[in-house]
């Protein structure tokens, strides 16, 4: 009996086949998280939904980071960690823009001596791992991630393009954005056209182009939704360049630690991206970056 021999697919179809289905579902979970996001930003009311949405991301970033630091045998204290994110969330909030923050030292101080206590008692002391892992989850991913809740919560813009918001609303939708499109345009060029690496010690997917892409898709969107809420020209361009560099930042050293720690991702909660953690690493430098610019820039005028 005749027997026809099956087609065999090239193994460069395949994996074709794969990296174009992976970059479609990255794509419509990326898409599907900056709708939530842009819309618990334009809640009504005192801005503590956003506050208190962005403590629950900075949970679940820190939790995952300390699932992988426990993988390398350190011991962090997780829910001093954890209480350190909701309480950084609460206090950028209460603070409401308000440069002024006699609260945020004494805090740091406590979290420090009180993650130094709980290692005295611990029957297998680690001091330098342990205190440093439970510092650098809370403010990695708490303190870092204020600074979007402190955008929120300021009145820098002196016009809003609907009616009703408020200017902070537009600011954190502008870091969000412009945050945005950078990962996005050093995703695609770097697929396309993507060649000379960029840290191959750190990040091998990281290119060149991508960066570049990614660059000058941050600039135009600052640019254009600087426009949209009356952001001087000159100055929206210049904070997308400089968000475009402290997402890459950002992006790479997350890459660091989680090679460090022997992690592909953080976590699998997001399709196509891995976990929370994975998916807010650029915003954690971006948000920083443009609240003080902001800051300096407003003072000036």
């Amino acid at each position: 009996m005749d027997q026809t021999a099956e087609p065999s697919v090239p193994q460069d179809t395949v994996q074709q086949e794969k990296r174009r289905k992976s970059l479609l579902l990255r794509i419509v979970t990326g898409v599907g998280v900056i709708v939530v996001v842009s819309c618990v930003n334009f809640v009504p009311g005192s801005g503590l939904p956003f506050a208190l949405s962005v403590a629950v991301i900075s949970i679940i970033a820190a939790s995952e980071f300390y699932r992988a630091v426990r993988k390398q045998g350190a011991e962090p204290s997780e829910l001093l960690g954890l209480l350190a994110c909701v309480l950084f969330q609460v206090e950028a909030w209460r603070r409401a823009g308000n440069t002024q923050d006699p609260f945020l030292p004494a805090f740091l101080t406590l979290l420090i001596l009180v993650t130094m206590l709980v290692e005295l008692v611990k029957p297998k002391q680690k001091p330098i791992l342990n205190i440093g892992a439970t510092l650098l989850g809370g403010i990695y991913c708490g303190w870092l991630f204020s600074f979007l809740v402190l955008l929120h919560g300021t009145h820098m813009l002196n016009y809003v393009p609907i009616a009703g918001t408020r200017p902070g609303q537009w600011l954190a939708f502008f870091v969000i954005g412009v945050t945005a499109a950078n990962d996005s345009g050093g995703l695609f060029v770097g697929n396309a056209l993507g060649r000379h690496k960029l840290a191959p010690a750190i990040s091998p997917a990281k290119t060149w182009e991508g960066a570049a892409g990614g660059a000058v898709l941050s600039i135009i969107t600052a640019a254009l939704i600087g426009r949209w809420i009356h952001l001087p020209l000159g100055p929206a361009i210049a904070l997308g360049a400089l968000m475009a560099v402290a997402g890459l930042i950002g992006d790479l050293c997350e890459s660091a630690l989680k090679r460090e720690l022997k992690v592909k991702d953080f976590g699998v909660i997001l399709p196509g991206h891995g976990g929370i953690l994975d998916r807010i690493d650029s915003i954690l430098f971006t948000a920083p970056v443009a609240y003080y610019f902001l800051l300096i820039l407003m003072n000036r005028q």
